[in-house]
């Protein structure tokens, strides 16, 4: 069915364009470039798709876009990107390094997508792929970067804009956010405020529990204020704080613990172009994430960081070169099971990249090292090439090295250990790509072996808590294909993915847990007159819910419909029916995911 659909895309030659060509990235390379001369594998997700959606979280998104699976409501909210586990995922918000430093939510840290408010993002830029040789550690399996709204600044002189959206589903979920932007001599601003409050569906519907739902409440503020200085400079600041409550059941059920999390992150950016030629960027930034409960957990993650990038245009192609340091700390307050204590460490890394196309040849080069407090000097490096066959048609192939250190948590708390390696791992792949402005298509083979993956073992003695060890254990090898496409044909715009995977475990020969072997994604838009009308489709194939492989979770097919229109030049209506057939599935064991559900939202934007 999948290759069927794909194979389409050659089928047909409208004259339509497709509305996401082109677009311009920075996440690859971190510096500026039209997605259609990225050697790399990226995704972007602009702010016109995710009103149109109608979807209501981040990793719900995200895992729509091929090569990525992600898991909600369960524990965690968790992003698998070609199959590395979610912690491999490095996340940055407007630039700003995002991760949390402790095992409450998962083992080895991660991203906590469920802070992320979708209200406050303009457009998201998805990298697959390891890329510590641009980002440093953490950026094993990829990099995702959300950017939040910013100001209108086209030169006008004065100019201000509110906004305002509501929304609501049949799981008594309530959204609202509003706000303002705009720009005027020389200033440009944005302020937005959202609220997502919901009474949740009953999670653990196999325990008996108190209450039976599992509520929870997700306020955001997100501010933005940028000065242009003289045409060469630009000075911006970006702030996003997010505060989520909720209820989880505890370990065998009864009385629900209540937790809070809260995450900020700021960023102040100096912006110069100094010729034609050269340009620097200059950018303070911090985040911090806390989490307490009733279990009782508290922590607190803090990174800082300062980041010096420059681009160089030299010989027909650019030169980038990165200084950075980042610091980290980590707090845990003592709780009636674990002592209190601290950790903190820095990582001082410099790399340079080199990128250039000539004829029908392109390549990009990276290297970069990074001396952490803890572990030493870690060199990774990048290399990727292109041959563009015709002007819609290049082959890729491409090969790099991560690495990711232990989180702070696994060296210094009871559990862990300062003999702990940091994870690494080897990738290579090769793609074929074809690209026309209504219609393109997309395959790509890869591989990914990791060592030193850190797990950790209820029978290990070696820590000082004298169980539940952490250790350096694994070895895993990841492979799979991904073939995607998208068509425009009159009123219909056709979209699907098709992704084969095999996570494979090198020590026992197992599968890795909770990664689907195969995912089929399809999708298809029309515009009727003011309408538009969408439907999507959703297979995800059996998996292991263990690293044993003793659980296994069955297959799940998921439909849904969306339609929306502009009521008038200021409104517009967003209405959105998931999970058509009220399938029952699982993506964690035990843990219960939403039935049918219809959600509808009006958006409210005064025209200038």
């Amino acid at each position: 069915m999948a290759l069927l659909f794909l194979g389409a895309t050659f089928s047909n030659s409208s004259a339509q364009n497709l509305s996401s060509l082109p677009t311009t990235v920075v996440t690859a390379y971190r510096t500026e470039q039209p997605i259609t001369d990225v050697l790399s594998d990226v995704s972007v997700i602009d702010q016109a798709e995710i009103v149109r959606s109608g979807i209501g979280s981040l990793s719900q998104l995200l895992s729509r876009l091929p090569g990525l699976q992600t898991i909600t409501g369960a524990d965690a909210e968790r992003v698998y990107i070609r199959g590395a586990d979610s912690r491999m995922t490095a996340l940055y918000i407007d630039g700003v390094r995002v991760d949390l430093q402790d095992g409450i939510s998962l083992i080895g840290g991660g991203a906590p997508w469920e802070l992320i408010p979708l209200s406050a993002i303009d457009h998201v830029e998805v990298l697959r792929g390891p890329s510590s040789a641009v980002y440093g550690s953490d950026a094993m399996g990829g990099v995702i970067q959300i950017f939040t709204k910013k100001g209108d600044n086209n030169g006008a002189r004065s100019r201000f804009s509110p906004f305002a959206n509501i929304g609501v589903d049949t799981l008594s979920t309530r959204r609202l956010s509003t706000g303002f932007n705009g720009a005027g001599e020389g200033w440009d601003y944005n302020l937005g405020l959202g609220i997502v409050d919901s009474d949740g569906i009953n999670t653990r519907p196999d325990l008996v529990k108190t209450p039976d739902r599992e509520a929870f409440t997700q306020r955001s503020a997100n501010f933005s204020l940028g000065r242009q200085i003289t045409q060469a400079q630009r000075l911006e600041f970006n702030s996003l704080d997010t505060q989520f409550d909720s209820r989880y059941v505890p370990f065998g059920g009864g009385t629900a613990y209540q937790a809070k999390s809260q995450l900020n992150t700021s960023s102040l950016k100096l912006r110069s172009v100094w010729s034609d030629l050269y340009s620097t960027d200059l950018t303070v930034n911090r985040s911090r994430i806390v989490k307490r409960d009733d279990a009782p957990n508290d922590y607190v993650t803090r990174l800082n960081g300062i980041l010096f990038e420059n681009r160089l245009k030299v010989a027909g192609g650019v030169v980038t070169a990165v200084l950075e340091e980042k610091r980290d700390q980590f707090e845990a307050q003592p709780s009636a099971y674990d002592p209190a204590f601290t950790g903190s460490r820095s990582q001082n890394g410099a790399a340079v990249g080199y990128g250039l196309r000539r004829g029908a040849h392109a390549m990009q080069i990276n290297t970069r090292a990074d001396r952490d407090s803890l572990f030493g000097i870690y060199q990774t490096g990048a290399f990727s090439y292109g041959y563009f066959i015709s002007p819609d048609w290049r082959a890729t192939a491409s090969s790099g090295t991560a690495f990711r250190a232990p989180t702070l948590e696994q060296i210094y708390g009871p559990y862990g250990s300062p003999q702990l390696l940091p994870e690494t791992n080897r990738s290579s792949e090769i793609g074929l790509q074809f690209s026309e402005p209504n219609r393109s298509f997309k395959a790509v083979i890869y591989r990914n072996e990791f060592r030193n993956l850190i797990s950790s073992s209820s029978s290990l003695a070696t820590c000082s808590a004298g169980f539940f060890c952490y250790f350096n254990v694994g070895r895993a090898v990841i492979q799979g294909l991904t073939l995607s496409s998208k068509l425009v044909s009159g009123p219909y715009e056709y979209r699907g993915s098709y992704d084969v995977l095999d996570p494979r475990d090198e020590i026992t020969g197992r599968d890795l847990s909770l990664r689907a072997r195969q995912v089929l994604n399809v999708g298809v838009d029309r515009q009727v007159q003011a309408w538009r009308f969408g439907g999507e489709l959703k297979a995800v194939g059996e998996r292991f819910n263990n690293a044993s492989n003793t659980e296994r979770l069955p297959a799940y097919m998921l439909a849904s419909i969306s339609a929306g229109t502009m009521l008038s030049k200021e409104w517009r209506f967003v209405a959105r029916l998931d999970n058509i057939t009220n399938a029952k599935y699982q993506q964690v064991l035990n843990f219960a995911t939403p039935g049918r559900t219809f959600f509808m939202g009006l958006n409210w934007q005064p025209t200038r």
